[in-house]
């Protein structure tokens, strides 16, 4: 439906957008995810046709979209810093698009109040914007993105600004919403629970240039790259500088400055006898796959000290020293470790992430299968 064709935009010296090529279905809710700076509100912007692109096209349906202005792409956009009409109350924010497209004035009366009531900001109706936080603001101008029909409905980290349980409702009432419209929707923010919570798929971009494209299951579970397994996931994935060598005859990983061994996988031969070594290679390990142990035993069997613990409330945090790498495991609140303690990890190809150069070579087995 919406396509992003070799898209790139060029700020002086600063390449913001870099041959992005990408397409967001029809009814689908596409997230653009990355860091700050990325390149995700440039994004959205020449979607809009708010920005025109240096080179590549948008196109909607197959036909280009260069030649159409921003008022001509029926499209709706919640901008991150508000753009709400001080003059007008809120009431008047919510109405006026449907006021521009000349819907009744019952309709409209009505469809405000829904709006209003979905995002808790019934009893402001008269205020405006200048008497209302930030947060508050922000729900306004994210009602009136979503209160007309649009082909295509863009978000910009629209729920950013919001307290943790107003974001955590509004992040359920958003998905309601766009899937009762059969919406179209790009969301853009840096927050991975949203992004997760939110998306049919995720666009994960650095500086810039797509990282990866897929379901949020594929991003998390398979990320393409380390940078993908680094900034998806809460807490990030921990890594492991590792050195490959062969000892006695048999592949294995020498964790940087330290005396620990692990296997290297088939998967890893194989990648070393088509392409040869790699410059550098790093394992990654997700905090709730690896589980830990005071004692050695035939699962725990990696080494490592305590360097510092975090009570979460319903989990804890341990993390551990292996070498100059530091490694987070997710452990049950009633466990508890000192500082300094010696512990013992399971670390093996059964939830080890291997990457090469930066790309990944090998993934875990997802569980159950």
């Amino acid at each position: 439906m919406l396509e992003l064709r070799s898209l790139t935009k060029v700020f002086g010296r600063t390449v913001a957008v870099n041959d992005l090529s990408t397409a967001c279905k029809e009814c689908e809710l596409l997230v653009i995810f990355g860091p700050a700076g990325a390149g995700k509100t440039t994004t959205l912007r020449l979607i809009a046709g708010i920005l025109k692109p240096t080179s590549g096209e948008v196109y909607f349906n197959g036909q280009p979209l260069k030649d159409i202005p921003p008022e001509g792409r029926n499209m709706s956009m919640a901008f991150e810093n508000y753009v709400l009409y001080s003059h007008l109350s809120v009431y008047g924010n919510l109405a006026f698009p449907l006021r521009a497209r000349r819907y009744p004035d019952e309709e409209i009366q009505r469809l405000v109040q829904r709006m209003a009531g979905i995002l808790q900001i019934s009893e402001m109706l008269d205020r405006r914007p200048g008497f209302l936080s930030g947060g508050q603001r922000q729900r306004v101008a994210l009602g009136r993105a979503l209160i007309r029909e649009a082909d295509v409905y863009l978000l910009d980290e629209p729920i950013s600004h919001l307290d943790a349980k107003l974001r955590h409702h509004m992040r359920g009432e958003l998905k309601a919403i766009c899937a009762e419209k059969e919406a179209t929707v790009i969301h853009v923010t840096t927050d991975y629970r949203e992004a997760m919570a939110l998306a049919d798929r995720v666009v994960v971009l650095n500086k810039g240039r797509l990282m990866q494209l897929g379901t949020p299951g594929d991003i998390f579970q398979r990320p393409a790259n380390d940078f993908v397994a680094g900034f998806v996931g809460d807490p990030p994935m921990s890594f492991m500088e590792v050195e490959y060598v062969e000892e006695d005859g048999q592949p294995v990983f020498r964790i940087a400055e330290s005396e620990i061994r692990l296997p290297a996988t088939p998967r890893v031969r194989a990648h070393i006898k088509e392409k040869g070594l790699p410059d550098a290679f790093r394992l990654g390990a997700r905090a709730a796959d690896v589980t830990v142990s005071p004692s050695a035993d035939e699962n725990h069997n990696v080494p490592g000290e305590v360097y510092v613990t975090e009570m979460l409330g319903h989990r804890s945090l341990l993390t551990a020293r292996l070498g100059e790498n530091l490694v987070q495991v997710v452990t049950p609140p009633e466990e508890t470790f000192e500082v300094r303690d010696t512990v013992w990890l399971d670390l093996s190809q059964d939830n080890l992430h291997v990457f090469a150069d930066g790309l990944a070579i090998a993934h875990p087995q997802p569980k159950g299968n």
